[in-house]
């Protein structure tokens, strides 16, 4: 069996649909993003956009899945990198009461190992932008539920 070749490529981000909360209300995601690339058994990249006092749901990136965050999307890394703005993550192990968090700025890099549950909320004066890169899933199943 021969193996597809796959050539670089480049994506205008001003091509790209955006998705979630005014944008496409069916859609699970809780803030507005454009996902700019998925790539089989590596992971996605994208944009996420958030107005003053926008805030995720809470996600789960564990081995397990023990239902309390929204989304549970399987054991994954994440990074994040902020592009413009102000932002606090909490993190944690319990959904209800995630303490640990971190105050970001432009150009801060986060990374999210598996294990945690995390959320996130522009906490500045302005609208916040940043770009996402998040590992594929090495097992399980993926749990999205709809965002209310």
């Amino acid at each position: 069996m021969s193996e597809v070749e796959v050539k670089p490529q480049v994506v205008s981000e001003g091509d790209v649909k955006m998705v979630g909360p005014g944008y496409d209300d069916s859609h699970y995601i809780s803030v507005p993003i454009k996902s700019l690339f998925e790539v089989n058994d590596v992971g996605g990249i994208g944009v996420c956009y958030m107005e003053p006092g926008d805030e995720t749901c809470v996600f789960g990136i564990e081995e397990e899945d023990d239902g309390t965050a929204l989304h549970h999307y399987g054991p994954c890394d994440e990074f994040y990198y902020i592009l413009y703005g102000e932002f606090t993550v909490w993190w944690g192990k319990d959904a209800a009461n995630l303490t640990e968090y971190y105050e970001l700025k432009e150009g801060d890099c986060t990374y999210y190992p598996t294990g945690w549950k995390y959320k996130v909320k522009n906490t500045g004066s302005s609208t916040g932008k940043f770009l996402f890169y998040m590992s594929e899933p090495r097992s399980g199943t993926q749990r999205l539920d709809k965002v209310k």
